[in-house]
């Protein structure tokens, strides 16, 4: 049954149209973890990676890759503190947060592209200080790589 699920979203995640060029959510982004199917790392980890992690420090600033409309703040399972934005034409998730931005918290709803909606934490299942960034076009996961301009991570 995970394997059909797993081929379903990989199949599904290739048919969309890509979003624009966006803004790299956090500075000096590297790709630690890749779009795609995976070998799980641990127990709580799935075989498919539905988005991007981009290690940080923690407490550095996560960024609105574009302009767009809050649509969640909330804590959920592994993902921990998530933020979904709704972006022209795809949703964002930024998750693993430690805490959202002040305004955010307060009720805002309308962010500008670049403006900070948060500070990157260990919240949830994490295997490192990172931000796990995801982008959904009509309900679809699709890898967000190729419109932030950021690449794997260089092996140390």
């Amino acid at each position: 049954m995970i394997l059909i699920a797993t081929a379903l979203l990989h199949l599904a995640a290739a048919d969309v149209p890509p979003p624009p060029q966006l803004l790299p959510p956090v500075a000096h982004a590297c790709i630690s973890s890749p779009f795609g199917t995976r070998p799980p790392p641990g127990p709580h980890a799935i075989g498919f990676h539905n988005g991007i992690d981009l290690p940080a420090p923690a407490g550095g600033a996560v960024r609105a890759v574009a302009a767009g409309q809050v649509i969640g703040i909330h804590r959920r399972g592994p993902g921990g503190l998530e933020v979904v934005i709704r972006h022209q034409g795809f949703v964002a998730i930024y998750a693993h947060l430690g805490s959202v931005a002040p305004a955010l918290a307060w009720g805002k709803t309308r962010v500008t592209a670049g403006e900070r909606i948060g500070v990157v934490g260990h919240s949830g299942v994490t295997y490192g200080m990172h931000l796990f960034f995801a982008v959904l076009v009509d309900g679809r996961p699709v890898d967000p790589a190729p419109f932030l301009a950021v690449r794997r991570c260089r092996p140390r």
